[in-house]
């Protein structure tokens, strides 16, 4: 059994996957999935055929680019104790496998070594028991960005020490806007990156703020109406001409004075909108 199984996901980024997976197909001691979400490009058929040792799971029934749900559904797709996430846009340029089998350990997870190169934030290792344990990505996140710090701060929200991989690990493909989930290439999404890091940062500060007052992770129902009411709230914001939108929560605390009074608090978090290219 393989020691470690990559996951890389795939929507119209077949380019970049026909440069990244080979190496991933040399890796020792792993298995490679690739996530064919949706894709147009006709990604299964070119995997089945290049890289036959592969295992291709399909997605055909989200027109919609979802990150979150794409990785969880690669790791369940595998038995592996160790799952290594891989966008499509990475080169591995070491042995990622032998080189985990040597050097990872118990409670930790593992991301790239180059923190600031905006690419690679995607990548992560870390055993499947850690990543059950944080309840996977958060599939309330949809359009571009932000469920991969949410997982890495839950991690260590978990008591997980975060580590870096050598810095010459791994290297991008560095690509403008134009290819990721914005604008055209996701009707129902975000406009701009600056609007995708805006907003889904703020649904992060108000989920983890949930969490710190009621103890508990909310259930995905209830993650995802928070983040239908902020981008419902920004947009009307933005229909109105508004500087800033307002969201409000009422949330009753954990706190054990709280028991019986059952006292409610009020969160209210007003932001900028954000409109600006």
């Amino acid at each position: 059994m393989a020691m470690m199984t990559l996951i890389t996901t795939c929507k119209n980024r077949l380019a970049h996957l026909k440069e990244t997976l080979p190496l991933m197909m040399t890796q020792s001691f792993s298995e490679v999935i690739v996530v064919d979400y949706g894709c147009e490009q006709g990604t299964s058929n070119w995997v089945a055929e290049a890289a036959p040792g592969a295992k291709v799971v399909r997605v055909t029934d989200d027109p919609r680019f979802s990150p979150s749900r794409a990785r969880n559904i690669g790791a369940a797709s595998t038995t592996s104790d160790l799952l290594c996430f891989i966008d499509a846009d990475v080169r591995l340029n070491i042995d990622i496998g032998k080189w985990a089998q040597e050097n990872v350990k118990p409670h930790c997870f593992y991301v790239s070594g180059q923190p600031n190169v905006f690419e690679l934030y995607g990548f992560l290792i870390c055993s499947r028991s850690m990543f059950e344990q944080a309840g996977g990505y958060d599939e309330a996140y949809r359009g571009w960005g932000g469920e991969d710090r949410d997982l890495l701060e839950r991690l260590e929200m978990a008591g997980h020490t975060r580590l870096q991989l050598p810095a010459d690990a791994l290297s991008a493909i560095h690509h403008g806007d134009e290819l990721r989930m914005l604008g055209g290439n996701d009707p129902a999404g975000f406009t701009t990156k600056n609007q995708a890091l805006a907003l889904q940062r703020l649904y992060k500060l108000i989920k983890f703020d949930v969490i710190k007052l009621t103890g508990k992770d909310p259930s995905l129902a209830v993650r995802k109406k928070i983040h239908a009411n902020i981008r419902a709230a920004h947009d009307e914001a933005v229909a109105s001409g508004k500087a800033h939108f307002v969201v409000t929560l009422n949330v009753t605390p954990a706190f054990p004075e709280n028991k019986f009074s059952r006292s409610e608090r009020k969160l209210v978090y007003t932001t900028p909108v954000t409109v600006r290219a």
